[in-house]
Parts: structure tokens; C-alpha cells; sequence
């Protein structure tokens, strides 16, 4: 079968998780026989890897995120000849979605769709810390965005099937008036990272194995770091003098978090290590003792997912999402009603609950990786999309019966002008948004923005360009404590 994915992210060059995931899936829909090609803005780099096809529109860079490049229609080619796939796998978040439900109409090609981002708890990367602490501006910037959660409902409904990544979404989009068939799928893992041993110790010598904390996380507004902190300080370091909290990542908060762990009391036992590559987080969930989790907005815990199948147990919020689905109370972890007067006191009380019983640690960690092989292994999750596209052709076949294509030329231009004023109009007003936000200083401003921020708190110099620049904590790679556990070593796995 010829699969086309649908993508922000058709280009190699991108290295965000979204971007990793569509292209780890596209390998493993070759690795099973099937032909892939990439659909998606042009981002003006390497044309897709592996000397895939490629359909690309024009795209232009999102001014608060320059990585990130917005589709719009265009060149005309693209827009009217028939794409060569015989299905459409969309895994996008923006109105590029009309081309899907346009080659849908067009030519009675089968749609499916991922849904990615859960557009309510992401809306504030257009707004300022100072917007955003405007309470009346928070709530009318979230309606717009539950607003256009019922738009993307009704392009769900121009394919054959919405696949969503947690169970607890079917009756939230149920809700929003989709009414297509409804798969639940998750993301995959990739064994050859994920189920290696774990090699050298990377956190600091003084951080005593059994009592690790560890969060790993774009560190941003919705991940809830700074809830992080203070349970952290407030609730679990008083009451153990050796349990150590770690935060690997790097983000637009990260000074922010930087500057409230050094306020906490407790700043000898926190650990900001800055981003890790993605092939090294197995030594950061092997060499932990705990994961915790208290964002509250996602459609698929990617970190969770990865954290789980290394067997590291998992104490995180009740999200009703994503991560909900993830871990089971009592078998790989708990989960906290977010919603409680005592949910802070609760939470610390599960993971000083793990901390202190090592036996129930582990019969954990051996759920962890027994579930998270049942349902992410990736032969598992490209045969369920495989059935899932065989039944889209079948719903395709039953609901097109007579492709705008096989009639007038004429009626062939109106649709696909009607397809692309709706997703130009759309996908432009991200576009302008984005640029009057960055411009006006009402965003949360760019990368380089945020490197100044960051070096001027902590009053050192810039690096210089590239990753290799940054500078590697002291400590790193110096460490000879062993391991708690690896995912290799539990038992049956």
C-alpha cells in the first residue's frame, strides 16, 4: 500500500517529538512492504529522508517558532493532481488538514486523521507571561481555542476515520459533533533505543540510587514544572533528606524554573542537566527511580511512554487525556485527581509510598514494561493502522461514489478553490498572529530571546551556535553508582 503522511514535519532537519514519531512510523510502514510518501509544507531543507516521494506545499516559517513552517496551498500542481497514495494518514494539527478532506472529495482517496494537539492547553504560546497572568485574557484566548477544536469536528467528519491517542478522547470528540468512525491507537516505541541496556550513570554522584526523582519535558507553561517545585520542596524533600529531583529538558521557562528552585531551600538536591539527546534518555529512565509527571495536557504522553517501557514507575496527574491512559493505578503507577484541596499532600504521599517500598517498586517496573510492549511495541501499532486504513478504503468506497474528479473540469476548480480559500484564510491567520505576537512582544518570543534570558540570569556568557556549543554540566559523565534497574533486567521482558 502507498501511505501518504500528512505532516508539519515531512524534512529530517526537524528534531521535535512529533517530528521523530512521523518519521519512525514512515520506517516502519516500510519495514512491513508499504510504500511511503511525505505530504507537507516545503521547509526549504532536505527533501524527505530515505529518498522518499514527496508532495509539498508552501510553506512559511510560524515567526514565535521559525523551526516550525505553516502550509499553505499552493504550487497549483500539487493542489490538482491526484497525489500517488491510496490512502492519506494525516498527522497534523492545522488547517492543512482541508487538503485531506479536499483529495477525499476529489478523487475518493481514504482519510484518516491523528489527532496530536489538544488545542485548549497549548493556545497560550501566543501569549506573554503578562497576558497570560490576565486571568480574563487567559479564558477568552482558551474559547478560541475550544472554538476551533469544533472547526477541526467538522473536518474530522470529511474522512473515514479519527484516530485518537488515548480512549479518553473518543467521547470528547463524540462531543464535539464527529460522528466518522473513532480508533483509539497509540504511539509507538522504538526497541532498538528504548530496550538497550543502560550505560553510564548520568545523574550527579551525590544523588543516592533508590531516591531519584526524575521529570523529563520540554519545560514550558503546560508541563506544570513549577507544581513540580513546590511539591518537591514543600511536601516530599522535608520529609526524606536524600530524595533528589531531576528536570532534563530546556524550554521557554526554563530560567523561570531555574530562578524558583534556587528561591526552594533545596536547590543542593534539584538538577536542571539541559536537554538530553533522544538516544541517551534510556540511561536517565534506567538510572531513576521514579518518574513524575503533572502536565494536564496531553493527547499522548510521548516522555510517559518511554519512561514506562523502561520499566521506571510513574506517579502523575489525573489529566482525563493522554497520560490517564498510560499509566494504571496500583499496576504501573498512580494518578492524582488534579482537582482536590489535597492533591499536592496526595501526590507526595505516593511517591514517598514508592520511594520507601523497593518490592513495590519493582513489581511496578515489571508492569510497566509488560504494558507499554502490549500496546506500543511498533509491529503492534502499524498492524492496527494497517486494518484501520483497510477499513477507511471500505468507508471511502461507501461514501464517495462518484469523485468530483470524474465529472467537469469546472467543478474540479471550485472545489479545490473552496478547500484552499478555507485553508488559506485559516492557516494565514496563525500566520499573522504568530508575526503580530512576536512583533508587538506579546508572545513568548523566540529561541534566541530565550538563550539571552537564560545567560543573563544566570550571568554567563552566550554559547556559541549549535548544540555542540552548550555547555555539559561538571558532573556529567563522571558518575559510578549502578543502575537500578534496566528494562533488560526485569524479569520476562
Amino acid at each position: 500500500m502507498r501511505v501518504g503522511i500528512f505532516t508539519e514535519f515531512p524534512s529530517p532537519t526537524v528534531q521535535s517529538g512529533p517530528a521523530i514519531h512521523t518519521r519512525f512510523l514512515a520506517e516502519q510502514l516500510e519495514k512491513r512492504g508499504h510504500s511511503v510518501v511525505m505530504l507537507g509544507p516545503d521547509t526549504g531543507g532536505p527533501a524527505p529522508a530515505n529518498g522518499r516521494q514527496s508532495v509539498l506545499f508552501y510553506g512559511l516559517p510560524f515567526m514565535t517558532h521559525p523551526n516550525v513552517r505553516i502550509a499553505l496551498p499552493g504550487p497549483y500542481r500539487s493542489l490538482m493532481e491526484r497525489p500517488p497514495v491510496d490512502v492519506i494518514h494525516g498527522q497534523t494539527n492545522t488547517a492543512q488538514l482541508e487538503y485531506a478532506g479536499y483529495a477525499h472529495e476529489m478523487w475518493g482517496l481514504p482519510v484518516i486523521n491523528t489527532h496530536t494537539v489538544h488545542l485548549p492547553t497549548h493556545s497560550h504560546f501566543l501569549l506573554s507571561d503578562r497576558l497570560y497572568a490576565n486571568e480574563t485574557v487567559r479564558k477568552w484566548w482558551r474559547q478560541q481555542a475550544e472554538a476551533t477544536e469544533r472547526v477541526f469536528a467538522r473536518i474530522y467528519n470529511r474522512g473515514d476515520c479519527l484516530v485518537v491517542q488515548s480512549r479518553h478522547f473518543v467521547g470528547y470528540w463524540r462531543d464535539r459533533g464527529v460522528t466518522i468512525p473513532i480508533e483509539v491507537v497509540g504511539r509507538p516505541i522504538d526497541p532498538a533505543t528504548f530496550s538497550r541496556r543502560v550505560r553510564r550513570d548520568p545523574f550527579p554522584a551525590g544523588f543516592s540510587s533508590g531516591k531519584r526523582l526524575l521529570v523529563v519535558c520540554r519545560h514550558d507553561r503546560e508541563k506544570r514544572l513549577e507544581n513540580v517545585l513546590d511539591l518537591f520542596a514543600r511536601q516530599v524533600a522535608p520529609s526524606d533528606p536524600e530524595v533528589t529531583l531531576t528536570l532534563v529538558g530546556d524550554g521557554h521557562d526554563h530560567a523561570n524554573l531555574y530562578g524558583k528552585a534556587r528561591e526552594t531551600g533545596y536547590f543542593d538536591r534539584i538538577h536542571f542537566p539541559g536537554e538530553a539527546r533522544h538516544d541517551e534518555l534510556v540511561d536517565w529512565y534506567g538510572h531513576a527511580d521514579l518518574f513524575l509527571y503533572t502536565s494536564l495536557s496531553e493527547t499522548f504522553g510521548n516522555v510517559v511512554n518511554e519512561a514506562l517501557w523502561c520499566g521506571l514507575p510513574t506517579v502523575a496527574l489525573d489529566d482525563g487525556m493522554g497520560v490517564a491512559h498510560q499509566v494504571h493505578p496500583g499496576r504501573n503507577g498512580f494518578l492524582v485527581d488534579p482537582d482536590r484541596p489535597d492533591t499536592d499532600v496526595t501526590f507526595a504521599r505516593r511517591v514517598q509510598q514508592l520511594l520507601a517500598d523497593p518490592d513495590l517498586r519493582g513489581r511496578f517496573a515489571i508492569n510497566a514494561a509488560r504494558l507499554s510492549r502490549e500496546t506500543s511495541h511498533p509491529t503492534s501499532v502499524v498492524r492496527r493502522f494497517e486494518s484501520i486504513y483497510e477499513d477507511a478504503r471500505r468507508h471511502a468506497a461507501d461514501h464517495v461514489r462518484r469523485p468530483v474528479a470524474s465529472r467537469s473540469r469546472l467543478l474540479h476548480l471550485a472545489c479545490a478553490a473552496r478547500s484552499a480559500g478555507r485553508w488559506g484564510v485559516m492557516n494565514g491567520s496563525v500566520l499573522a498572529l504568530g508575526a503580530v505576537a512576536a512583533l508587538s512582544g506579546t508572545s513568548r518570543g523566540s529561541a534566541v530571546q530565550h538563550d539571552e534570558a537564560v545567560a543573563r540570569y544566570l550571568d554567563q556568557p552566550l554559547p556559541e551556535a549549535g548544540p555542540e556549543a552548550r555547555p555539559v554540566p561538571a558532573t556529567a559523565g563522571l558518575y559510578g553508582s549502578q543502575p537500578s534497574h534496566s528494562a533488560g533486567d526485569l524479569p520476562g521482558i
